[in-house]
């Protein structure tokens, strides 16, 4: 519970307004009438404002954009584990960073190109929270910002 609530709480600072949707979107379906019962016992559990996580665990993940979300949309990975070289690597900004087990990073994953090659010894597991556009939508909600502006 509390990974996640710590990265929603990052979003909130730095795009507030995907923040402000997700979390208006959370507590809609934490009341017990909303979309007739069916989402009350799942979402009081939910501890994030995104609307989606995925646990990657033990596999490399090859180059590529995600399907899901917007370019204007952050997502977060939470790297956890005993890898022994992990990195991430971004195509567009030809970079590679140190993923080590405790490395949050938040970017656009529909906006750039990454990947997670082999990482060496040790288990990866990797945390990844994402907002599906549809819910966000359906809930009659619009984020078009791109986040703070510094």
């Amino acid at each position: 519970m509390g990974l996640q609530l710590t990265v929603s709480l990052v979003l909130s600072v730095i795009h507030p307004d995907l923040f402000r949707a997700g979390r208006e979107v959370l507590e809609y379906c934490c009341h017990p009438e909303s979309h007739n019962g069916g989402t009350f016992e799942w979402a009081s559990k939910w501890s994030s404002v995104y609307t989606a996580m995925t646990v990657v665990s033990g596999r490399k993940a090859p180059e590529h954009v995600d399907s899901h979300g917007r370019p204007n949309y952050f997502d977060s990975l939470i790297s956890l584990g005993t890898a022994s070289k992990p990195k991430i690597i971004f195509k567009e900004l030809d970079s590679v960073f140190t993923y080590k087990a405790g490395t949050a990073v938040i970017f656009s994953g529909r906006g750039w190109t990454h990947e997670v090659p082999d990482w060496g010894t040790g288990e990866r597991l990797c945390y990844a929270s994402y907002m599906r556009p549809e819910i966000i939508q359906a809930h009659g909600h619009k984020v078009d910002s791109w986040g703070i502006r510094v």
